[in-house]
């Protein structure tokens, strides 16, 4: 079974690859989904990705192991503007159309087919909005806050990218109802695991089809 190399922002993201993304796709055989943190400075990972690194870890991954799959997960949201199609990705109307024009432009530029870019739309908080079950057993006193953002946003990938909008702002806005100050290491990865995978991949399509890639070339013979 081929090694599934995910290139993660942070610790975030590669404790919900390892707590769930993982797991998931052990059941079809996959028991090798394997995070990698980027390294943005000296000793410090999590934002603020330079494609230059995204491109230099991509291209080292695929070199060292020729069987397996890279893919990533990082947010649209603050996405810096040297990755490649940015500038006019930014010119097209729908950001899902955005993203999907930047994947193709990594795609194209490191130009190899077990490569598959992904991108999150907006950021990765807008996944815990797909269900309400993390924040009732966490933090029941912000769940009609919570639930108000679900109800207004059946696919949690739409909620936009604004300012004072983005997922991460509104959690840390609503956080301050507790108040608590919204951690997005710990509660993020928290929340998650207790919605479980199965809301995401019913409620976020791109989403899913980046997971259902995955498993269709990681399974190829």
């Amino acid at each position: 079974m081929r090694t599934v190399n995910i290139i993660v922002e942070g610790p975030t993201e590669e404790e919900f690859v390892n707590s769930l993304i993982g797991p998931y796709l052990s059941g079809f055989g996959i028991i090798n989904a394997v995070p990698i943190p980027i390294e943005t400075s000296p000793g410090h990972y999590g934002g603020d990705i330079r494609y230059e690194k995204y491109r230099a870890n991509a291209s080292n991954l695929l070199v060292s192991d020729p069987t397996c799959i890279v893919t990533s997960l990082i947010d649209f949201y603050e996405l810096r503007k040297d990755f490649p199609g940015y500038t006019a990705a930014l010119a097209l109307p729908f950001r899902n159309n955005s993203v999907q024009l930047i994947e193709q432009e990594i795609s194209n530029d490191l130009n190899n087919p077990r490569m598959i870019p992904y991108i999150q739309l907006h950021e990765f908080e807008g996944l815990l909005f797909s269900d309400i079950k993390g924040f009732q057993t966490y933090f029941p006193k912000i769940t009609n806050h919570i639930q108000y953002v679900i109800n207004r946003y059946p696919n949690p990938e739409m909620i936009n990218d604004g300012a004072a909008t983005a997922p991460s702002v509104r959690l840390k806005d609503t956080f301050t109802i507790i108040p608590k100050k919204y951690v997005k290491p710990f509660h993020g990865p928290m929340i998650a695991l207790e919605n479980g995978i199965a809301p995401i991949l019913a409620k976020c399509p791109r989403f899913k089809n980046w997971i259902d890639t995955i498993i269709a070339k990681a399974t190829a013979q």
